[in-house]
């Protein structure tokens, strides 16, 4: 099988995102960051797969320079294949244009029977991409995927989160699938991959390269301004014998006409 995982590197949720106060923008110079999640699960579905079935697996992400580290990351882990995509200098990202360029990508470097992405990123959790590069590519999508169960050479089944429960998906190749947590726990670099991954070049790949129009690889939607929230009130304590609570929490709700 020849198969595509999507990453991106994302902020250490370990860390507390700051403000500037200036743009209203999230501080990200000089601020760790590591690997989605979600799309390190997508990535262990697909080694998995290939370690069954046979094939490679490759991995792409849209960024600059320091995207790399990631990049090998997947390497490191047991993809054969990394590759950077450049976007125009001087132009922002959204989920558009992000799904546009990767698309053009795959389209480039493929054809691959299966494109893998993360359920959605922890940055935003809006969750448009996997679906987004499905729709460029004109391919068969399923979204929120918990398990791979059977994979032939024309069609894969796999186990889903559904709205009431989960949903046994049958779904014809090439396919895109959104992956949960539950899809596979990233392996462990080992020290061999690592060094081999460290010494790999990787390319990084413009527009042209991918026959990418630069006029549609820029953000449709701008962000004005990124704020916190205003800070809750902290709720009133009640102490004492059950009945006497129920009481006090019965009238502080009538005061505040809740009931």
């Amino acid at each position: 099988m020849n198969i595509m995982v999507c990453i991106k590197q994302v902020l250490d949720n370990a860390s507390v995102p700051k403000l500037d106060p200036a743009t209203g923008r999230v501080v990200t110079e000089g601020v760790e960051t590591i690997a989605n999640p979600f799309d390190l699960n997508a990535l262990e579905g697909a080694l998995r797969l290939t370690d069954v079935h046979g094939g490679e697996v490759s991995v792409i992400t849209v960024g600059n320079e320091e995207c790399k580290t990631v990049l090998k990351l997947g390497l490191a882990m047991g993809a054969a294949h990394a590759y950077l995509v450049k976007a125009p200098d001087g132009q922002e990202q959204d989920s558009w244009s992000v799904s546009y360029l990767l698309s053009r990508a795959i389209t480039s470097l493929g054809p691959f029977d299966l494109v893998l992405c993360g359920k959605q990123a922890i940055v935003d959790d809006s969750a448009q991409v996997g679906g987004s590069i499905a729709r460029l590519l004109n391919m068969t999508q399923v979204t929120y995927v918990e398990e791979i169960q059977e994979v032939s050479s024309e069609s894969i089944t796999v186990k889903r989160a559904g709205n009431s429960g989960s949903e046994i998906i049958a779904a014809r190749l090439p396919a895109l699938l959104t992956c949960e947590k539950s899809l596979g726990e990233p392996r462990y670099p080992t020290l061999k991959r690592t060094r081999m991954a460290n010494r790999v070049h990787i390319p990084a790949l413009d527009c042209m390269e991918i026959g990418a129009d630069p006029d549609r690889a820029g953000a449709l939607v701008k962000v004005q301004m990124v704020y916190a929230p205003e800070p809750r009130q902290r709720g009133e304590l009640l102490k004492g014998e059950p009945e006497e609570i129920t009481r006090l929490a019965v009238a502080r709700l009538v005061e505040q006409k809740i009931i």
